[in-house]
């Protein structure tokens, strides 16, 4: 089990305590990007790869930059789209993360968001989001038949490609992370094969993209029009969160 980190955060309703915000690369990266409340170098958004495996190495190059190393951050926001793993939670709701587990028969290992400043950003959100459970994934959970099973078995509300490796990582260093993310598709929404549209690194292969997609247009189109809600969505969660930063 993962302890919650949060000593070195401000609880302070003037002072965040956090100026980074990671978000998957690609259309995520973009919609947090236009939503932010005021252009300012006080946030620093990094793009980040998407999958476990892509994250950590991330992390572990971020860690020894200049950059990184003269200035550690003082909290980290999480944000991008997940799975529904609940009927309870439909495409452009809100979860915030209590805590997150990574989807393993081996172990079960849960980390917790840090709770001062997932408050923080819960009261900036108008108190009216969902509190969940996330669960992290090294692959895309396609079928909805998987979804409600894996939500059933670990009593997770969302799935996503990201979480636990931020959360792990971030233990060694004692950096406050909160969570967001926001649902692209339900558990009851089959999606098309994406897995082989990733490369190694994380990144989206666009050919192999639209191919797997062109196999299953009917599941395709659904899940674009459900991201693309989803996506204006985390516009605006950004933006509510920068305009009580300032």
């Amino acid at each position: 089990m993962l302890s919650r980190t949060h000593s070195h955060y401000n609880h302070n309703p003037l002072n965040p305590g956090f100026d980074t915000i990671l978000v998957p690369q690609g259309m995520e990266y973009k919609a947090v990007v236009s939503g932010i409340a005021k252009k300012t170098s006080k946030i620093n958004i990094i793009a980040i790869p998407a999958g476990i495996e892509p994250l950590t190495r991330f992390l572990q190059q971020w860690q020894q930059s200049r950059e990184f190393l003269d200035k550690l951050p003082q909290g980290l926001i999480l944000m991008g789209l997940g799975g529904s793993l609940s009927p309870t939670y439909s495409v452009g709701d809100v979860i915030l993360y209590r805590d997150c587990g990574l989807m393993d028969d081996t172990q079960e290992e849960w980390g917790c968001s840090d709770e001062f400043l997932s408050e923080w950003v819960f009261e900036q959100l108008g108190n009216t989001k969902f509190w969940g459970r996330g669960i992290t994934s090294d692959r895309i959970i396609c079928s909805a038949t998987e979804k409600l099973l894996l939500g059933k078995k670990y009593q997770a509300d969302v799935v996503d490609m990201e979480g636990m490796a931020l959360l792990k990582w971030s233990q060694q260093w004692d950096i406050p992370v909160a969570m967001i993310r926001v649902i692209s598709d339900s558990c009851q929404q089959d999606l098309p094969d994406l897995s082989k549209a990733f490369n190694t690194d994380g990144s989206l292969q666009p050919f192999i993209l639209t191919r797997q997609m062109l196999k299953n247009p009917s599941n395709s189109i659904h899940l674009i029009r459900s991201s693309l809600k989803s996506l204006g969505v985390l516009s605006e969660v950004i933006n509510k969160i920068t305009e009580g930063y300032f």
